[in-house]
């Protein structure tokens, strides 16, 4: 049972997560962990009831569920919240089968070295900008005309922390340089190709970029990763001869755009301790470059 479920974005989706702590507990994984955008909206009661619901379902099913921010995880307030209630491995407690992996953590499992680096780019930013605005005017308005105070909404859907910052980066990297085996991200590495790209804007690729900065520096043999909500493979260069080979997680069903989704495409169970020691590229293969 030390196998790992690694999952796509959840949206916050009951239904969804409930089924892969299911789908977890069949293929022997004690533990599920999430790249990215899982559902931290404890600012709101639908968020803390989410934690409770996958909470319970996944002591019930007897895993630990993990996850990594998205860019739709308010991952201030888990700080704020759960920063002082680390486990053993520095995870924060969040519940107690339900745990948070903040940016650039670091830790072992079954002799298999990870690293968690979550943040990314909302292209939706604007569009979550003018939904708050509209609704601190709603709220303003039940409470009556006259009032001179207006309701503080920022920060309900579109969270400031949402990427990585470069000094962040450069801290988190000088901290600990040392390769990984399994590197969990929510973007994707901007070398990766997948077919079907809906983040191919240029908005995204500062953020894309420093996800491929720690590709370089922290040299994975594989990286899992979701944001994008299509299921992809594909292989690159990660520096010194070495190659990484990158797997995009489909999203939750409700949120997927892609017209070949299958709920399959949105796990990836990986047995531990994981033999993908560092692959060499096929021998005509060309290591990918960065867009100019």
């Amino acid at each position: 049972m030390g196998n790992v479920l690694i999952v796509g974005d959840l949206h916050g989706n009951t239904a969804h997560a409930l089924t892969l702590i299911q789908v977890a507990a069949r293929n022997d994984c004690e533990r599920v962990f999430a790249v990215g955008d899982f559902g931290a909206w404890e600012h709101m009661h639908s968020g803390r009831r989410y934690f409770d619901v996958v909470n319970k379902a996944a002591k019930r099913a007897g895993v630990t569920v993990y996850f990594l921010d998205g860019n739709h995880d308010k991952s201030s307030l888990l700080h704020e919240l759960y920063d002082e209630h680390p486990d053993d491995e520095g995870f924060l407690v969040c519940r107690k089968h339900l745990r948070y992996a903040p940016r650039g953590h670091r830790w072992n499992w079954e002799g298999t070295s990870f690293a968690a680096f979550g943040g990314a780019r909302s292209t939706d930013k604007g569009w979550r900008l003018a939904r708050e605005a509209r609704k601190a005017e709603q709220v303003a308005k039940r409470r009556g005309y006259g009032s001179s105070k207006r309701p503080d909404t920022a920060g309900m859907l579109w969270f400031p922390e949402e990427e990585m910052t470069d000094a962040e980066l450069t801290d988190l990297l000088d901290a600990d340089s040392s390769p990984v085996d399994v590197l969990l991200t929510h973007d994707k590495p901007r070398a990766s190709q997948p077919k079907w790209n809906r983040k191919d804007k240029d908005e995204c690729y500062p953020n894309q970029d420093r996800i491929q900065r720690v590709v370089r520096t922290l040299r994975p043999s594989v990286l899992f990763h979701g944001h994008l909500h299509v299921r992809y493979t594909d292989t690159i260069a990660s520096g010194d001869g070495q190659w990484t080979r990158i797997e995009g997680l489909a999203c939750d069903p409700e949120a997927s755009q892609y017209l070949e989704y299958s709920s399959e495409h949105s796990w990836y169970a990986l047995q531990l301790p994981y033999a993908g020691a560092q692959a060499d590229g096929p021998a005509e293969a060309e290591p990918r470059s960065l867009p100019a």
